[in-house]
């Protein structure tokens, strides 16, 4: 993918900043929730439909290593990427002054979520053929940079992936993720100098 900075609607300062709508959205197809709400395998965290408030959760939110005095410099914006309204996360990853991240972040109510009912999550990702990661924070989570990640690749074209929960690490803490403690969710570029471009059309929980 090419960022095109001109069409992108950019948010790329502040600490939390809410992503903002650029346009009119298209409406969410017919039974579209409807199929969400009947059918027990998936639960739709956000497929972007009610954009800019997310599916399950609050609104999404972007995030650099700025606040922590790092230079990576980025943005995140909803945009239409081959026909889907997707969240693009763009920028200059640099690990210089002890940084090295980007992120767009969704905080999450577990006791909605019910995490623990499902295997994993399913993720509609095409991206610059970079990894990246999600990030998962936890009520555990003391202080906030301690999480749960999960890598995977990106190419060119939409591919759906399914990361399960029993695939996620942590470098500080040593017990396993319990899905029913998860708080937020973050979609990351991280932890080496390189230029990101990522695009998420669809994030869900599967059993």
């Amino acid at each position: 993918m090419v960022i095109n900075r001109r069409e992108a609607l950019h948010i790329v300062a502040g600490v939390g900043t809410a992503l903002a709508v650029a346009g009119p959205l298209p409406a969410a197809a017919a039974g579209e929730n409807e199929a969400a709400q009947v059918e027990p395998e998936t639960l739709i965290i956000d497929d972007f439909s009610q954009a800019p408030e997310a599916t399950v959760g609050g609104r999404w939110s972007y995030v650099s290593d700025r606040v922590m005095g790092g230079v990576s410099n980025g943005g995140g914006a909803y945009e239409m990427m081959e026909d889907r309204l997707a969240i693009r996360l763009y920028g200059d990853v640099s690990t210089s002054n002890n940084g090295g991240f980007i992120q767009v972040s969704l905080r999450l109510d577990g006791r909605q979520l019910q995490a623990d009912r499902y295997a994993g999550l399913e993720i509609d990702v095409m991206g610059n053929g970079e990894d990246y990661n999600v990030h998962v924070t936890t009520t555990r989570s003391f202080p906030r940079w301690r999480f749960y990640k999960h890598t995977f690749a990106t190419t060119n074209s939409w591919a759906r992936l399914r990361l399960p929960w029993s695939d996620f690490t942590s470098d500080t803490f040593r017990q396993p993720l319990d899905p029913a403690t998860i708080n937020r969710l973050n979609l990351t570029a991280y932890a080496r100098d390189f230029e990101a471009d990522l695009a998420v059309s669809r994030i869900a929980l599967y059993r």
